[in-house]
């Protein structure tokens, strides 16, 4: 597992502006040449620049994994058709925005918010792939910010209660590790993107933080 430290729009919240998956690292549509540099060099993926309701706050407003990008009707048709020219497929969920921030998925399972549907989840379920199972963390369904999993492991904000850990646990199969990013940041998701080869967090990260999101991530 490579870890460096590193920003999206000059700021360590990377995780709010940019989405990791296996094939694919979305970014906004500008970004510095020293943030792409480093992206490029760090993730053994392709690059994909996009907005979603013309913002880039792609982490929050998106999730995905192999097989797409689930996102919310506030994107444009011209941005979904920019994602389906390059080969990328995309499910639009009605009626959710910040379906980042409410999801977390690899490429078989996921957690996600119970703001979804019976019917999204299931439909969620197909497009991606997955299972996809209704958590909480530390009480709230933010659980898209409160979790970064990758198809080894996944690091969880440390706030996340006994009985929420065990659950999740249990559904991805791996124990993973609770942290925070960004020097005390519990919504982890916020301060990291990452794959199973590869991770960024922001600058403001601590050693320590860093030595738990490896232990977590590395399954």
């Amino acid at each position: 597992m490579k870890i460096e430290l590193g920003t999206v729009r000059e700021t360590p919240f990377v995780g709010i502006f940019a989405l990791a998956t296996e094939k694919i690292v979305f970014t906004p549509k500008v970004i510095s040449e020293k943030e792409e540099k480093i992206i490029r060099g760090l993730f053994d993926a392709e690059i994909v620049k996009t907005t979603i309701a013309n913002s880039s706050l792609l982490g929050v407003l998106m999730a995905g994994n192999s097989k797409g990008l689930v996102a919310g009707s506030i994107m444009e048709p011209k941005e979904e058709k920019e994602l389906l020219d390059a080969g990328i497929k995309v499910k639009i969920i009605e009626n959710i925005t910040a379906v980042g921030n409410l999801m977390a998925v690899n490429d078989s399972k996921g957690v996600c918010s119970n703001t979804f549907s019976e019917k999204q989840r299931k439909e969620i379920e197909k497009f991606l792939g997955i299972k996809l199972k209704t958590a909480t963390v530390a009480s709230s369904d933010i659980v898209g910010a409160s979790i970064v999993a990758t198809n080894k492991g996944f690091v969880i904000n440390k706030m996340v209660l006994d009985q929420e850990a065990k659950k999740i646990e249990k559904h991805f199969g791996v124990q993973g590790a609770k942290g925070t990013a960004n020097a005390g940041d519990v919504f982890i998701g916020n301060g990291i993107i990452a794959n199973s080869t590869a991770a960024l967090a922001g600058t403001n990260t601590t050693g320590f933080e860093l030595a738990r999101i490896d232990e977590g991530l590395r399954g």
